[in-house]
């Protein structure tokens, strides 16, 4: 009988052993079955704590109250296209997400105020005109204009636009976060303008052809601003000028220039590039033509003319604009300036070319190398609830939402497009951001500054004799801009 006790005390461990299993088999199919319901749950649970955080969300621009404005048409001008408007076609869902943001945001806008968006072009040489007579007859014939400071310093100065002041809200971007809108600065006695936040591309930069600088086997200017900025200066410059500047064909004639383009913008970025200033202080109301910096300057640009002889002169007419400042474009100019806008008109140029900042002068602290200004966003005098008109305007233009990307986005791929390399593109970010100083002698009217720089060039004076001549008239004309405005 002993011999039969292990094999039946075993039999029994086994079948213990199998109930034991099974027993917790069952237990582990209930637990599961329950974690599974409760994380059925807590997904479900998931989903309804994330749809309220959806319908809870707000949009970043509901910080905007809404009113009714009666079905007005707000109407926005400029010389482009500068805002979409209530026409906007529906955009088709394959293509740029911008547009379909700019059209959703349109209706938003319609249906939040009642209201439609009308966009007026008007071409640049009656924008002027346009605005001061319709403001002299009380009925502006936009609610918003867009300029450029051609425009905006002399309608500021006859009283012609409302300052920022009569129209902005305490909590409007323009004066919190600065994600859509921001102050372009204080013009004559006030801030007028707002201008967008965007991606810079104001700056004046040195273009070069850069298929001359391979024949003449040259470092590019490039190479020499990035190996050490302050070896691209005015010797460098008027070096690689010189190499320029010949007669390619052996007619006896000089067929090839070291620098080409307009006077007045080559005028007012050398000026800069020497940290000078022929006017910008609207505090003293006083020009500095007699400054030693700008004496400097403008002394250079007329041996380029007169001494030198590497400048070119476009039909032989000094004050043609587009003849001169298009003239590189025959490939035949080794240095021109140029700004992001003129290469989306000369697109398929015969050549290479690059860009590097102006050079700078013998006198340059600061790194400023180029004169800029600002296109931005008015209200004139006479419209009528001009602080609501200004709210529509914020939300038109903050399209993009919480998306920063976005909004950058259609800038960034146009300038690719026009810069074509990546080096020069980064160059123009550069520049424009960091390099650039108002100089405002050109939106004065009647500022002699072309009258000097043809006596000086044309006519043989000097810029002492020139500056002390046409002394008087530059502050005269700088005294009626700003008595318009007291």
């Amino acid at each position: 009988m002993k011999k039969h006790t292990k094999p039946i005390i075993f039999l029994v461990v086994l079948i213990l052993l199998a109930f034991a299993i099974v027993g917790c088999g069952s237990k582990t199919g209930i637990n599961n079955d329950v974690d599974n319901k409760a994380d059925a749950k807590s997904g479900e649970e998931r989903d309804e704590e994330d749809e309220n955080l959806n319908i809870n969300k707000e949009d970043i621009r509901d910080k905007y109250e809404a009113f009714d404005l009666g079905g007005r048409t707000i109407k926005i001008s400029s010389w482009w296209p500068v805002v979409p408007d209530s026409n906007m076609k529906k955009p088709d869902p394959t293509v740029y997400s911008e547009d379909i943001a700019k059209y959703e945001n349109i209706k938003r806008i319609e249906e939040k105020y009642n209201c439609a968006i009308e966009f007026i072009e008007v071409p640049w040489e009656q924008l002027e005109s346009k605005l001061e007579e319709s403001v002299l007859e009380g009925s502006p014939f936009a609610d918003i204009v867009y300029l450029p400071m051609n425009f905006s310093v002399s309608a500021i100065a006859k009283g012609y636009l409302l300052p920022v002041s009569e129209f902005v809200s305490p909590n409007s971007d323009v004066l919190t976060d600065n994600i859509v809108v921001t102050l372009m600065g204080k013009l004559i006695d006030d801030e007028y303008g707002i201008k967008t936040v965007e991606v810079p591309d104001n700056g004046v930069f040195m273009g070069y052809n850069k298929s001359i600088i391979d024949e003449l086997d040259l470092e590019t200017p490039m190479e020499i601003y990035k190996n050490n900025f302050k070896s691209w200066n005015w010797e460098k410059f008027l070096e690689y000028a010189k190499a320029a500047t010949g007669d390619t064909d052996g007619d006896g004639e000089i067929d090839r220039f070291g620098y080409g383009g307009f006077i007045h913008r080559t005028i007012a970025n050398f000026v800069v590039a020497n940290d000078g200033e022929i006017f910008s202080d609207f505090e003293s109301g006083k020009h500095r033509l007699k400054s030693p910096k700008t004496i400097r300057a403008l002394e250079f640009i007329n041996e380029l003319y007169n001494v030198h002889n590497v400048a070119y002169i476009a039909e032989g007419d000094l004050w043609n604009y587009e003849a001169n400042y298009s003239s590189f474009k025959n490939g035949n100019i080794l240095f021109f300036p140029i700004l992001s806008w003129m290469l989306e008109e000369i697109k398929g140029l015969s050549f290479e070319y690059g860009i590097v900042p102006f050079p700078t002068g013998p006198d340059n602290i600061s790194g400023k190398t180029c004169a800029i200004s600002y296109d931005a966003f008015y209200i004139p005098k006479g419209v009528k609830e001009p602080e609501k008109v200004y709210q529509v305007l914020e939300e038109l233009l903050w399209f993009f939402g919480d998306n920063i990307d976005l909004r950058d986005a259609g800038k960034e791929k146009w300038l690719r497009g026009l810069w074509v390399t990546e080096e020069s593109y980064e160059m123009s970010i550069e520049v424009s951001k960091y390099h650039g100083k108002l100089e405002m002698y050109e939106f004065v009217p009647d500022f002699p500054m072309g009258e000097i720089m043809g006596a000086v060039i044309l006519e043989g004076m000097t810029v002492k004799e020139a500056v002390e001549l046409y002394d008087k008239q530059a502050q005269d004309a700088i005294d009626r801009l700003l008595e318009k405005n007291n």
